[in-house]
C-alpha cells in the first residue's frame, strides 16, 4: 500500500519570505547538534522511509549497490550544494552529474541515499568531517562567479581519489545560477580594509536547532542597530545556563560571516545583546546617568501610608480642639477609625504608633537592601566597593566646566610636539642599542587564545561596550579575529572605532574642587584593541628582556620583580650605607609633569626603532598613534572629544611598556657619566633608580648630582618633557649627617629646592630624608590601617566578606612597609590588639573568644584574619628569599648590608599555624568543642558555614563564642567568674547551665524553641523534596509552608504524619515520609548537642526499624530510614552527605541545612542569655 505524503516547503528562518526544501544533516561532533542528526524536510523523510523499505526487502537484481567511494561523492555533492539555500537538491544532483556524467540516479534517489548514509552511519563521523573540510577548502579557494571551476575542482578531486581521468564538467545556465548562490566567504578583499580570509567558510544553517535559528535571526536583526549601551554582567546566572547559551551562540556564529574586524566586533556585541536578553536581563536603551533614581515601590507605598497617617493625626488634633470645619473630613475620620467607640486620643495615639512602627520597618528594609547590595558589590567589584566605602564616590560632586575641561586636555594631548632629532646624545644611545633586531610577529589563533584567557571578564569596556567575557567565550570567532588582527598588524590600517577610547576623569583631591587640572585620566579602550596590544606588548617584552634591553635601574612594568619594593630596598641600603660609613651622599628626586600624557609620539617611534622592534609593530603603532582620540567624561557626563597627538593612553597594557622604553636612553646617558654612589671601593656606582617616571639620582657630592641633573634636563628638553618642579627636591648628607642646602640651580635658571632638616620627601609612598622616617611612617600607616578596619566593620558586609575585606584592603597598608620600616614586635602586637578591640566594639568578636582561633584558616575552624605580626614577618622572609634569588648587583648589596632576615616564608607560616592549632586545642574551655567532636564529624562540612561566610559578622562571632564556651552561662559565672552561687539552669533548674545544655538539652524549651528550630530544618528538606518531584512550592524555602499531604501520580509526601499499622508501634510519626512506587523514605530530623551527633544518628536508625519492617510488609515496597542529624553548633556527622544523596537532594546542600540550624541556635542563645 502506497502512502502519499504531502510535501510542505519550510519557511527559511534566515530570510523573510523565502522557503527551503530541506534541512540537511548535522556535522558530526559539532556542538550545536549534540550528536543528533536532522531528519530533513517532510519530502526528504518520505524518501528516506522509501529507502528504508527498500533496504528491508529482499535484494533485487535492479537495485543499485553503492560503493564506499560513491557514498563519499554523495556527501561531497551534498556539502558543495550549499544546503542552507533553496534548491540544494537540484544543485546537488548537478554536481553529482559533473562527477558521474553517465549516471542515471534521479534527484530524489540521490537525496534519499544521503539520508541513508547519515542515518545508518555508512560513513564514520571522522570521514564525514574530512569530506566537509575538503569541500569547504575547495570552495574557499574558488571565486563564487566561476561555476565551472567549482564543479571541475570537485570532479577532479573525485577522479584523483578514484584513480580515473576526470570527466568533462557539465556546463549549463542552471548549474551556473545555482553556484552563484554560494556563500560570499570566497570574495577576495585582502587589499581592502574590510578583510576576510578564505578558510572562514560559513557552516550551513540547517545544522542549527530551531532555538539556534531563532537566535541567529535575532543576532542578524541586532546587527542593524548601531546604538550601543553597556550590558549587564552575567554573574548572577547559573553557570550551566550561561554555558548552554554560549554554546548555542558559538554554533550560530559559525553560520554568520564578518569580513572585517569592525563587522566581527559588531557581531560580538550583537551576540552579547541577544544572549543577555535570552538569559532574562533587560538591556537598557537609555544612558544610566540621565535617568533619575527612583524609590522602590515598597518604599513609596509605606511612605505614602506615613504621609496619610500624619495628615489624619493633624486633623484629629484639630477635631479634638473643635477647629476642624470640613464636615466630610470629620465624617471620614469618624467612620474610618470608629471614633464613636474610641476616643480621639486613642485613635491619635494608635496612628502615632503606626507611623513609628512603619518608619522602623522602612529603616529595617533599607538596611537589608544595603546589606544585600554591599555584599554583592564586594563579590563582583571590590575596587568600586572600597571607593564607595571610603567616600571617594563623587555622585554629588560638582562637575568641572565643560569648555575649560576640553581646552585643558586638548592643550596637553592635542598639542603635538617632536623630539630634537639633532640631539648629539641620540647617536650615543643608538650606538649602545644597535645590533639587536626583533623577529617579525604574526598573530596566530594559538597566540590569541593564550592571551584572551587572561582578559578580565567584566572590567569597564570601551566605547564599543564589549566586555572581555564575550571576547573570551565566543570562541567560534577566535580564528577570524586572529586573522583580522594579523592583517591589521601587517598592513597597518586601523578603523577609527578601534583607536577611539572613553576617558573618565577621576578627581585627585576633593579639597581642590572641580578644576580641570585636579583630575587624573583613565581611558577605557575597545576590548579588541586591548587584546591586540596585549599580544604585542607580550611579544615586545619577551624580546626586550631576553636581550637585556630593559636596564636594572628601571623596575616599572617589569616581570618577576617586586617593583617599588626593589627600589625602596636599594634606596634604604644606600642611605644606611652612607650613614654607617660616614660618607658623603647627594640625592635628588625628579618628578615629570604629566609624564604619561606628554611623551611625544615621534620619540616613541624613534626609540622603538633604536631598540630594533620589528617594522610591522612600529608601523602599526605609528598609524594607531595618528588615529588615537578619546571621549572625555566626568561622572558619566560627556565633556567632548579630544585627539591624542601626544602622550599615551592610561589604561592600555602596551602604554607602560612603551613609556619605560622611552626612558631607556636616559639610563644609558646616566651610566655613561660614570658618576654615582659607591657602597664600597669595589662596588659599581649607582647613579639612579627608576620606577616608571619616579626618578631618584645619587652622587658623591652636590657637584655630581648637579651634573646628573643637567644630563636629565637635557634629555628631557630634547624629548619635550618637563619637570614638575614643585615635586622635585634635593638633599645633601655630609659624613652621614643631613645638611641644610638652598637647592641646585639649573643652567636654564630653574632651581630644584633643597629639603630642610625637618622636611621629608615621599618616595614611592615612604617618607624619607637622610633615612626612612620610621616613626612618621608607622604613625601614618597605623592610622590608615585602623581607619580602613573601622570602615569595614561598620559596613553591612557579612562575616566572611568582612574578614576578606580587612585582609585585602587594610592589611596591605602595613604589609607594604614590611622590610622597609623597622617595626618592633610590640608595635605589631599592639596593632593586632587594636584590631580585636574594634571587632569587639562592633560586635564582630566576643571579648572572651579564643585569640588563636581568630587567625586560623576558615577551613580549619578559624576566621581567617591575617595577623599583622605574622604578615610583616612573612613579608620580610619573602623579601629575603626574593633578594637571594636575584643576580642584580644592587640587590646583592642589599643582602650584604644586613637588611634582611634568614628563614623562608613557607616554613615560618607552617610553624605559626601549627603552634596556633596546638594552643587552641589544648585550652580547657576554648578547646572543649574540638575534643567533643573529634573523630565523629565530617571536618570539611563541619566548618562549611565558616568557609561560606554567609552569616552576619555579629552572628558568626556569637556562634564561635558559643563553641569556645565563652558565653556567660550560670556554670561559667559560678565556677569561673565566681559571680554567682548557683550553676543550675535558669529555665529548668534540673542540670548545670552550660552552652550545650541550653542549645540542646533543656526540657523547658524542648517543645517551643527546639521544635521551631527543628521544623525550620525539616521544612527546608520538605521544600527541596517538593521541588524534586515537581510539586508546587514557593521560590524561597523559608517562605514554604509544609502541608500534611502533597502528592502526584508518582509520589506522595507526608509531613509529620502518623503511619497507620496493624501493630502498636511506639515510634510511627517520622518528620517526612516520601512514598514512591518502588520504595519509601522515612526521614527524621534531629539537632542534638554536637558531641552526641553520632549517637543520635544511630538512635534514629534504630528508632524507626520497627516502622520500616511494618511499612515493607503492609505497603509491599522497600523502606529506607534516613536520619538527618546536625549538631546544634554546626557539627556535621560523616554520614549526612550519603543520606542526602539517598534522597536525591540537589537544591540544598548540607551547608544550608547547617546554616538554618545555626540561626535557630543563635536565636535561642540570644533569647536566654
Amino acid at each position: 500500500m502506497m502512502v502519499k505524503t504531502k510535501s510542505k516547503s519550510i519557511p527559511d528562518r534566515s530570510s523573510t519570505g523565502e522557503t527551503r526544501a530541506a534541512s540537511g544533516v548535522g556535522v558530526p561532533g559539532h556542538p550545536a547538534t549534540n550528536g543528533l542528526q536532522d531528519t530533513g524536510s517532510v519530502a526528504e523523510r518520505a524518501g528516506q522511509r522509501t529507502a528504508e523499505l527498500l533496504d528491508s526487502q529482499p535484494p533485487r537484481s535492479s537495485r543499485k549497490k553503492w560503493a564506499t567511494r560513491e557514498n563519499k561523492d554523495v556527501m561531497k555533492s551534498y556539502y558543495a550544494s550549499n544546503p542552507s539555500q533553496r534548491g540544494y537538491r537540484k544543485r546537488m544532483h548537478q554536481i553529482w552529474l559533473a562527477i558521474y556524467p553517465h549516471s542515471d540516479i534521479s534527484e530524489q534517489r540521490l537525496a534519499d541515499q544521503r539520508s541513508v548514509i547519515v542515518k545508518n552511519k555508512l560513513l564514520t563521523d571522522v570521514e564525514l568531517e574530512e569530506i566537509q573540510r575538503s569541500v569547504c577548502s575547495s570552495q574557499s579557494t574558488t571565486t563564487v562567479h566561476d561555476t565551472s571551476t567549482v564543479v571541475e575542482d570537485l570532479s577532479d578531486a573525485a577522479a584523483t581519489a578514484h584513480g580515473t581521468p576526470p570527466p568533462q564538467a557539465v556546463h549549463s545556465p542552471q548549474s551556473t545560477a545555482a553556484i552563484h548562490n554560494a556563500p560570499a566567504a570566497a570574495e577576495d578583499n585582502r587589499d581592502a580594509t574590510l578583510h576576510t580570509t578564505a578558510h572562514f567558510h560559513c557552516m550551513p544553517t540547517d545544522l542549527l536547532t530551531p532555538n539556534q535559528l531563532q537566535m541567529r535571526d535575532s543576532i542578524l536583526l541586532q546587527m542593524q542597530d548601531t546604538e550601543r549601551v553597556r550590558l549587564p554582567a552575567l554573574k548572577s546566572i547559573q553557570k550551566r545556563q550561561v554555558q548552554d547559551a554560549i554554546r548555542d551562540a558559538n554554533a550560530v556564529l559559525q553560520t554568520i560571516q564578518s569580513s572585517s574586524i569592525g563587522e566581527t566586533n559588531q557581531l560580538i556585541y550583537s551576540t552579547a545583546v541577544v544572549v543577555t536578553e535570552a538569559l532574562g536581563f533587560r538591556v537598557k536603551r537609555v544612558n544610566r546617568c540621565n535617568t533619575a533614581q527612583r524609590s522602590p515601590p515598597w518604599k513609596t507605598r509605606l511612605e505614602g501610608r506615613i504621609k496619610k497617617w500624619r495628615a489624619d493625626i493633624s486633623c484629629l488634633e484639630q477635631m479634638k480642639r473643635g477647629l476642624l470645619k470640613n464636615k466630610s473630613t470629620k465624617a471620614r475620620l469618624m467612620k474610618q477609625y470608629g471614633i464613636g467607640t474610641k476616643t480621639i486620643s486613642e485613635v491619635s495615639e494608635e496612628l502615632k504608633q503606626r507611623v513609628t512602627a512603619t518608619a522602623k520597618k522602612i529603616e529595617r528594609y533599607e538596611a537589608r537592601v544595603a546589606q544585600f547590595r554591599q555584599n554583592r558589590q564586594f563579590q563582583t567589584n571590590q575596587r568600586r566597593f572600597y571607593a564607595d566605602l571610603d567616600g571617594q564616590s563623587t555622585q554629588d560632586a560638582k562637575l568641572p566646566d565643560e569648555q575649560e575641561t576640553v581646552e585643558f586636555w586638548s592643550g596637553i594631548w592635542d598639542n603635538p610636539k617632536a623630539h630634537n632629532v639633532n640631539a648629539e646624545w641620540i647617536k650615543t644611545a643608538e650606538a649602545e642599542l644597535s645590533g639587536q633586531t626583533m623577529n617579525e610577529v604574526s598573530i596566530t589563533v594559538a597566540l590569541l587564545k593564550k592571551h584572551v584567557k587572561k582578559v578580565k571578564n567584566w572590567t569597564a569596556p570601551g566605547p564599543d561596550q564589549v566586555h572581555g567575557y564575550w571576547l573570551k567565550n565566543l570562541s567560534a570567532l577566535h580564528e577570524r579575529l586572529a586573522d583580522q588582527m594579523d592583517h591589521l598588524l601587517q598592513n597597518g590600517k586601523i578603523e577609527d572605532w578601534l583607536a577611539t577610547g572613553r576617558t573618565t576623569l577621576l578627581m585627585k583631591d576633593q579639597q581642590r574642587g572641580a578644576t580641570p587640572s585636579n583630575y587624573r585620566p583613565i581611558t577605557c579602550l575597545p576590548t579588541t584593541y586591548k587584546l591586540m596590544t596585549r599580544i604585542i606588548a607580550c611579544e615586545m617584552q619577551d624580546y626586550l628582556e631576553n636581550h637585556g634591553l630593559i636596564p636594572d635601574e628601571q623596575k616599572g612594568n617589569r616581570r618577576n620583580t617586586r617593583g617599588t619594593k626593589d627600589q625602596l630596598l636599594i634606596d634604604k641600603m644606600i642611605l644606611k650605607n652612607a650613614k654607617r660609613r660616614h660618607t658623603n651622599l647627594s640625592v635628588a628626586w625628579i618628578d615629570y609633569k604629566k609624564a604619561f600624557d606628554s611623551v611625544p609620539h615621534s620619540w616613541i617611534s624613534k626609540v622603538l626603532e633604536m631598540l630594533g622592534i620589528n617594522n610591522s609593530i612600529r608601523k602599526f603603532l605609528h598609524v594607531a598613534m595618528g588615529s588615537w582620540k578619546t571621549l572625555i567624561t566626568v561622572m558619566g557626563h560627556v565633556m567632548g572629544q579630544v585627539n591624542i597627538r601626544r602622550g599615551l593612553f592610561q589604561g592600555d597594557s602596551l602604554s607602560p611598556l612603551i613609556f619605560i622604553t622611552a626612558l631607556i636612553p636616559l639610563t644609558i646617558l646616566l651610566r655613561k657619566t660614570g658618576l654615582g654612589y659607591h657602597t664600597s671601593k669595589t662596588a659599581r656606582a649607582i647613579s639612579h633608580l627608576l620606577f616608571m617616571d619616579d626618578l631618584k639620582l645619587y652622587g658623591k657630592s652636590t657637584k655630581e648630582t648637579e651634573s646628573l641633573l643637567n644630563t636629565v634636563r637635557i634629555f628631557s628638553q630634547d624629548i619635550a618633557m618637563e619637570f614638575g618642579l614643585d615635586k622635585c627636591a634635593t638633599l645633601y648628607i655630609y659624613r652621614g649627617t643631613v645638611q641644610a642646602t638652598q637647592g641646585i640651580e639649573m643652567p636654564n635658571s630653574t632651581t630644584i629646592k633643597g629639603l630642610s632638616l625637618e622636611e621629608g620627601y615621599k618616595y614611592l609612598g615612604i617618607l624619607q630624608s637622610g633615612e626612612v622616617k620610621h616613626s612618621h611612617v608607622k604613625q601614618k600607616t597605623s592610622s590608615e590601617y585602623l581607619r580602613r578596619v573601622r570602615k569595614l566593620l561598620k559596613s553591612k558586609l557579612n562575616g566572611g566578606n568582612t574578614i576578606k575585606g580587612i585582609n585585602s584592603w587594610a592589611v596591605p597598608v602595613i604589609r607594604y612597609t614590611a622590610g622597609i620600616v623597622d617595626w618592633t614586635l610590640a608595635e605589631l602586637d599592639e596593632l593586632d590588639r587594636k584590631t580585636r578591640k574594634l571587632m569587639t566594639a562592633n560586635h564582630a568578636l566576643h571579648p572572651q573568644s579564643d585569640v588563636d582561633r581568630l587567625y586560623l584558616p576558615r577551613s580549619e575552624g578559624g576566621r581567617g584574619l591575617q595577623q599583622i605580626r605574622q604578615t610583616v614577618e612573612e613579608e620580610k622572609r619573602s623579601l629575603s628569599e626574593y633578594v637571594s634569588s636575584r643576580k642584580e648587583a644592587a640587590l646583592q648589596e642589599v643582602k650584604q648590608e644586613g637588611l634582611l632576615i634568614d628563614g623562608t616564608k613557607r616554613e615560618f607560616r607552617r610553624q605559626e599555624l601549627q603552634s596556633r592549632r596546638q594552643r587552641w586545642s589544648s585550652k580547657p574551655l576554648h578547646g572543649q568543642y574540638l575534643k567533643n567532636i573529634e573523630g565523629k564529624v565530617d571536618e570539611t562540612l563541619t566548618w562549611a558555614w565558616l568557609k561560606h561566610g554567609e552569616l552576619k559578622k555579629e552572628t558568626e562571632g556569637f556562634i564561635m563564642a558559643a563553641q569556645d564556651q565563652a558565653l556567660r552561662t550560670n556554670a561559667i559565672k559560678c565556677k569561673i567568674d565566681k559571680t554567682s552561687n548557683s550553676s543550675m539552669c535558669r529555665l529548668c533548674g534540673d542540670r548545670e547551665e552550660t552552652v550545650d545544655h541550653l542549645v540542646s538539652s533543656c526540657s523547658k524549651i524542648a517543645q517551643t524553641d527546639y521544635k521551631e528550630r527543628h521544623n525550620k530544618v525539616a521544612a527546608m528538606l520538605h521544600w527541596n523534596l517538593c521541588k524534586k518531584y515537581g510539586l508546587p512550592v514557593t521560590d524561597k524555602w523559608w517562605e514554604h509552608k509544609a502541608e500534611k499531604v502533597v502528592q502526584t501520580a508518582e509520589v506522595k509526601i507526608l509531613w509529620d504524619f502518623k503511619i497507620q499499622t496493624d501493630k502498636h508501634l511506639a515510634h510511627n510519626i517520622p518528620d517526612i515520609t516520601v512514598v514512591e512506587k518502588a520504595q519509601t523514605y522515612l526521614i527524621d530530623v534531629a539537632i542534638p548537642g554536637d558531641g552526641r551527633i553520632d549517637q543520635k544518628e544511630q538512635e534514629k536508625i534504630q528508632k524507626y526499624q520497627d516502622l520500616k519492617v511494618e511499612v515493607e510488609r503492609l505497603w509491599e515496597r522497600k523502606a529506607i530510614v534516613v536520619p538527618v542529624v546536625i549538631g546544634a553548633l554546626g557539627a556535621i556527622p560523616k554520614g549526612l552527605t550519603k543520606h542526602l544523596k539517598t534522597l536525591g537532594i540537589d537544591k540544598i546542600s548540607p551547608a544550608q541545612l547547617q546554616k538554618a540550624a545555626l540561626l535557630g541556635t543563635a536565636h535561642i542563645l540570644r533569647k536566654y542569655l
